[in-house]
């Protein structure tokens, strides 16, 4: 039999218990968000798409066969809807590691930080910290929209393995494929990102050309970052927000492309998605096996 530390909360669900529901609730959501986050890039569609998967969590959870773990189930949910989900408004644009980098080109001449930010009225602790915050914000926009450049399958492969560290035979459940299928695409996917960032990204390798504070005036220009922004900004509203410094390559050692990732902060979605589906959790779910 699988040990798995959710069973109780599972029974507790299984017997329509709402307390049980909103506890399952509140301990996926941020799992959920923060992997519909990487794979759409976009704040808002990660929000709609955790949304749609909870329901589907709750909908179903009545035949959840139990031959997995629970939470191995919910993220095989996820996965599913997010490979399949209409593809976002920056995949229709058809994103690849040859446009990523064209875009990575457009802004490796220094550009006047105060172009962007206004500091010359703040102090010289709170100006630090407005640019800091910038940084941080477009080197999570920026290294999420690299992900782009992978398909969605490999895509997955490379989130559920590199930067969640779940294993193989778990990834091969998540992805309904065997654990060396799993193995296959996590490798070819690590390999693409490795080469990329190797040769593109100055968070990898400080002797890169691009460099995150000359992208936060052509960033913000474009609105590349103000929907992860505004998602910080509510976080700060709700007291959910913990400020981390910027991963700058301090110093000469290649980071792999993972690192870059796990080392980047938690976003929340700017709305408790409790709240959205409460009412469904007042209704009568078929939570029983049928």
């Amino acid at each position: 039999m699988i040990e798995d530390p959710h069973s109780s909360l599972l029974e507790d669900c299984l017997k329509g218990k709402t307390k049980a529901l909103e506890g399952l609730i509140q301990f996926f959501q941020p799992k959920i968000f923060s992997l519909a986050l990487k794979f759409l890039w976009n704040p808002e569609d990660a929000e709609d798409a955790t949304q749609e998967i909870l329901v589907k969590v709750i909908t179903n959870l009545g035949g959840f066969r139990r031959d997995s773990k629970l939470s191995t189930w919910i993220y095989k949910i996820a996965s599913n809807h997010l490979i399949n989900v209409k593809k976002s408004k920056i995949e229709m644009k058809q994103i690849h590691f040859r446009s990523i980098r064209e875009e990575l080109h457009k802004t490796q001449s220094p550009y006047p930080i105060q172009a962007s930010i206004d500091t010359q009225t703040l102090t010289e602790e709170e100006s630090t910290s407005k640019v800091s915050h910038m940084v941080l914000h477009v080197q999570v926009a920026c290294t999420y929209a690299m992900l782009q450049g992978l398909t969605r399958k490999y895509r997955m492969a490379y989130i559920l393995g590199d930067v969640f560290s779940i294993s193989s035979e778990e990834g091969g459940m998540v992805m309904g494929v065997r654990p060396d299928s799993f193995r296959q695409l996590l490798s070819r996917a690590r390999n693409q990102m490795e080469v990329f960032l190797g040769r593109e990204c100055n968070l990898t390798n400080r002797n890169n050309p691009c460099q995150c504070k000359n992208r936060i005036r052509y960033a913000t220009k474009v609105g590349r970052i103000k929907s992860y922004l505004n998602l910080s900004e509510q976080m700060k509203k709700d007291g959910r927000w913990n400020e981390i410094k910027p991963l700058l390559p301090e110093t000469i050692k290649i980071r792999k492309a993972a690192e870059i990732f796990r080392n980047q902060p938690t976003f929340l979605p700017k709305k408790n998605q409790l709240e959205s589906i409460r009412t469904l959790l007042d209704n009568s779910f078929p939570f029983s096996a049928r």
